[in-house]
């Protein structure tokens, strides 16, 4: 006899099971000598295996640290049957597969009568391995998830290092899980229709069609140039391209802020540093960089990658700076723009400096991390934080926005970094100096005007030329800075007032 202790309402006690401990077992039920629940025996031999005898029946259960699973009853399973199902059972639980399908066919076998041998074969049947994912996106066939990564993999590193993680967000999601391990020999428009409509349920029907667009294109690459390996060769044709569809047309957005509705912006930054639920404050870097973008309106990729490196004074026109970008810093990705150059006004520069970013940064616009800039992401959470948009925190929290709407309360039309572009260009055409505004934003020609400064220029032709137009561009910050800061000066006197 085992040691016996008490666990809970059952006796408990270990022993190395025998097919007398079964006949004890049923004699302790037909006797009803059992005392509070009843016994629980445990098999010194079986890991895990557990025998629990109660008034009304004998059952067979497997312990393990995740869980316990019945295997049977005493009356169907002997011991060696026991010890089987317990071994397999096992050996599910820690490839985390739920083994209780299985067991529960093999309980049924057994009760037909089937010898253990059949019964094994029939409830656990034996299975090839799964290959691994590396091995499978080398070998194929490929399943949706291994299409994500192989056509992520050879397309982003094409784009620009700002818009990567923008682009892959429309390849990855809940709305993809569904169908993450379907083959894509086995694929069909049922599949895609559904993970279009997730999409447009959870998020927006435009980001659904931004997802029919960009899958569509990722199909047609695996089917093009990976035919045998991702399973898509005995397609004759790229169906998907003419049956995945949705019915969407996106509009131009036209919304132009106001110049005051831009500077009461700045105030509402530097008044309330602190736009969360926590103590952490708009960077200086941030802060400044919101100013360079209603200053100059340039596109936030290029503005954030300002190096001080790059900056040059200007000919004529002392305390002056020329801010200059690289082919590559105005694009990014394999493929580079052409160089930019733009005439930022004294003023312009000491209203930045203020803000207080690390003179010691490379990088004009210095992020909260080390030897990194600003990216059009720290512009998005920005206007995320001062439109009380609530953030993701750890452990499935949320990071509150206790201020709330600071747009609706100050009476500012919500508006993004590059509606601030269509405010210059407005003001500087008003002023007769489109083409500044032209060479300053990189606008296409107007062929209907005439005039230089009042023409909007090609800006492959004239603005990206060798001289880079600086007295032209100059001609259009020079005006343009001074209306920003006067204006700037006539909020601050009212925003003391509302704050």
């Amino acid at each position: 006899m085992g040691e016996t202790t008490s666990r809970g309402t059952y006796a408990r006690e270990r022993v190395r099971m025998t097919a007398a401990t079964l006949t004890r077992a049923a004699s302790m039920i037909r006797s009803g000598a059992l005392e509070g629940r009843g016994a629980e025996i445990l098999d010194t031999d079986t890991p895990g295996l557990t025998l629990r005898v109660t008034r009304a029946a004998g059952t067979w259960y497997l312990r393990h640290r995740k869980g316990t699973i019945r295997l049977g009853s005493m009356d169907v399973l002997n011991l060696p049957a026991a010890r089987e199902a317990a071994a397999r059972a096992r050996r599910d639980v820690e490839l985390g597969v739920d083994p209780r399908h299985d067991v529960g066919i093999f309980e049924r076998q057994m009760a037909k009568g089937a010898d253990l041998a059949h019964a094994v074969d029939v409830a656990f049947p034996i299975s090839e391995p799964f290959p691994s994912a590396a091995d499978r996106r080398l070998r194929g066939p490929w399943q949706w998830q291994d299409l994500q990564a192989e056509f992520l993999a050879a397309k982003l590193p094409g784009l620009r290092e700002s818009y990567r993680s923008k682009y892959a967000a429309y390849h990855q999601g809940p709305e993809f899980e569904p169908i993450a391990n379907r083959e894509l020999q086995h694929l069909d428009i049922a599949n895609l229709e559904s993970l279009r409509d997730r999409v447009a349920e959870s998020r927006t029907v435009s980001a659904a069609a931004r997802v029919v667009a960009q899958n569509k294109e990722a199909l047609t690459w695996a089917w093009r140039y990976h035919g045998t390996r991702s399973g898509l060769s005995d397609q004759r044709y790229p169906w998907w391209q003419e049956q995945w569809a949705i019915q969407y047309s996106s509009t131009a957005r036209d919304h132009t802020p106001t110049v005051e509705e831009l500077v009461r912006t700045l105030l509402v930054a530097e008044h309330h540093r602190c736009l969360g639920g926590n103590d952490q404050q708009t960077e200086p870097g941030t802060l400044a960089a919101l100013w360079a973008v209603v200053l100059t309106g340039q596109r936030t990729g290029a503005l954030g990658r300002t190096r001080r490196a790059g900056i040059i004074g200007l000919d004529g026109r002392p305390a002056w700076q020329v801010w200059t970008w690289t082919g590559q810093e105005m694009k990014g990705g394999r493929r580079a723009s052409k160089p930019h150059a733009l005439p930022i006004p004294p003023a312009a520069v000491e209203a930045i400096a203020r803000c207080g970013a690390d003179p010691a940064s490379p990088f004009v616009f210095p992020s909260r991390i080390d030897g990194k800039h600003v990216t059009p992401s720290g512009y998005t959470q920005f206007f995320y934080r001062i439109e009380g948009k609530e953030k993701d925190g750890k452990a499935g929290s949320k990071v509150s926005r206790p201020l709330g709407d600071l747009f609706q309360r100050y009476g500012i039309r919500r508006w993004t970094p590059h509606d601030a572009r269509r405010t210059l260009g407005t003001y500087l055409d008003d002023e007769g100096l489109g083409g500044a505004a032209s060479a300053i934003l990189a606008h296409s020609k107007d062929k209907g005007q005439d005039d230089e400064k009042a023409r909007i220029e090609d800006i492959t032709r004239r603005v990206y030329a060798k001289a880079q137009r600086l007295p032209l561009k100059a001609a259009g910050m020079e005006p343009w800075v001074q209306h920003v800061l006067a204006a700037y000066e006539r909020e601050a006197a009212r925003f003391r007032v509302l704050a």
